[in-house]
């Protein structure tokens, strides 16, 4: 039986993975159900970002 978390597992363009149950501590892919990524929130810096680098890019 694999230990699972009940938050959401968000994964960053830049900056790597968070969860949305301030008690996980694991950031396993395997550990969590619903998984998303940040572009999918709208509002994160990584898109930001990542658009100011494709801006410098070409």
């Amino acid at each position: 039986m694999i230990d699972t978390c009940s938050g959401t597992l968000i994964v960053h363009t830049l900056f790597g993975a968070e969860c949305t149950d301030e008690s996980c501590t694991e950031l396993s892919e395997v550990r969590h159900a619903l998984i998303i990524d940040c572009d999918e929130l709208g509002d994160c810096a990584c898109s930001a970002e990542f658009g100011v680098q494709l801006r410098h890019a070409s």
